[in-house]
């Protein structure tokens, strides 16, 4: 009885001094933000932050502090203390991403706060985009395509996963060396940046090579494989590499060479599905029929608009005499135009309504219903917000 007499004394006296410091605290940081002495309401701010760690309130005003004090390193740290309970975290939360991904040139960091925020709320459609982008951007091709599924199912899809879905089956990038670069720069170790930019540079030097055969061209298209055959020595299992490797092995003709990279493909690779596609591919050439069909079914069933896939799933049923050969070659000449028109295009950004269309009538034909549907619903409500949530 005694305890509960104190406690019904000194619990309005405690909420009441809890009240007067928060008082006190909101006085000094509106002082220090009248007279603009930035330093003062960082100070004051942390102070509070400490005194109350469950407050966003001062975590916003020491934002503002390292905002007008141009501090941008400390002002992504501050918008990444906002807890979670407070109304704007998740506006602190996508801003401090912007500045990584941009200003401060941290893609890891980047990533990891853009994943938090996907997972706090998926409808930020500005953040699917980054993340979207960087995984296109550093060739991680099922990444990629796990987050288009992410964004589509969220409703919150970027444009340019479009383009990327119909791309996929050969990412190729005019900037993907530079931003890669300047990842690398800001991560040195970090073997994604690494094999990116080797990946990308060597595309960019064989389509250099494919149309000016100068000695020049081919001595830089050499050097370019022999860096990425070190890379493999480094890291055998890298499903980026093995892929490229293997393509440019497919358009050669090396079946023992595409025979010797699949035996490398750990957990990793068998999520990508142009392992799949170029497993078909081998298996097909050996009359393992059986296997050529499972490889390229798996293909489909990781990503449904390949038109590789199809055009092999094509070759495979015509050389066993299986009917449906025509309605496989027809996806792939179809979904071929496609990257054609696509990849004619200045960006990734400039998807016309008419493109869309056609995107959508293949994804139709390819029996992929989330991406018809997420067009349609895109296309549908052309003159109308759609449900996303707008930071800005």
């Amino acid at each position: 009885m005694i305890l509960l007499l104190l406690l019904l004394v000194t619990w309005p006296a405690y909420q009441g001094f809890r009240m007067f410091r928060t008082y006190r605290f909101q006085v000094a940081c509106d002082s220090a933000r009248e007279q603009q002495d930035w330093r003062a309401l960082r100070d004051v701010s942390l102070q509070w932050a400490a005194w109350d760690p469950a407050s966003g309130r001062p975590w916003w005003h020491a934002a503002e502090a390292a905002q007008e004090l141009e501090d941008l390193e400390d002002l992504a740290k501050c918008l990444g203390k906002v807890p979670q309970s407070d109304p704007k975290a998740l506006m602190a939360y996508v801003e401090k991403a912007n500045l990584e991904w941009t200003a401060l040139n941290r893609p890891l960091e980047a990533l990891a706060t853009s994943e938090h925020v996907i997972r706090l709320d998926p409808r930020v459609l500005e953040i699917h985009s980054r993340v979207i982008s960087f995984f296109a951007m550093n060739l991680q091709r099922s990444k990629m395509l796990k987050a288009i599924r992410i964004a589509l199912a969220a409703g919150a899809e970027p444009k340019e996963c479009y383009t990327y879905l119909i791309l996929a089956d050969v990412l190729t990038f005019t900037n993907g060396a530079d931003i890669n670069s300047r990842w690398l720069a800001a991560s040195p170790d970090e073997v994604r940046f690494k094999i990116g930019l080797a990946v990308n540079t060597a595309t960019e030097l064989a389509m250099s090579e494919d149309s000016s055969r100068t000695e020049d061209v081919v001595k830089l298209n050499e050097d370019a494989m022999r860096q990425l055959n070190w890379f493999l020595d480094k890291e055998p299992n890298d499903p980026v590499l093995l892929t490229y490797l293997m393509h440019r092995a497919y358009l050669d003709g090396e079946v023992d060479r595409i025979a010797e990279l699949l035996q490398k493909v750990d957990d990793r690779g068998v999520e990508d599905h142009m392992v799949w596609v170029y497993r078909g591919w081998y298996h097909t050439l050996n009359d393992d029929f059986a296997e050529a069909e499972e490889a390229l079914r798996e293909a489909l069933r990781l990503h449904p608009l390949s038109p590789l896939a199809h055009h092999e799933y094509a070759n495979l049923l015509r050389k066993t005499q299986h009917q449906g050969v025509a309605e496989q070659q027809h996806l792939a000449a179809y979904g071929k135009e496609l990257r054609t028109q696509l990849q004619q295009l200045p960006t990734a950004l400039d998807l016309t309504p008419a493109l869309l269309l056609q995107i959508q009538s293949y994804a139709v034909a390819c029996g992929d219903k989330q991406v018809a549907d997420s067009i349609q619903s895109r296309l549908g409500s052309a003159n109308s917000p759609r449900d996303e949530i707008q930071l800005r």
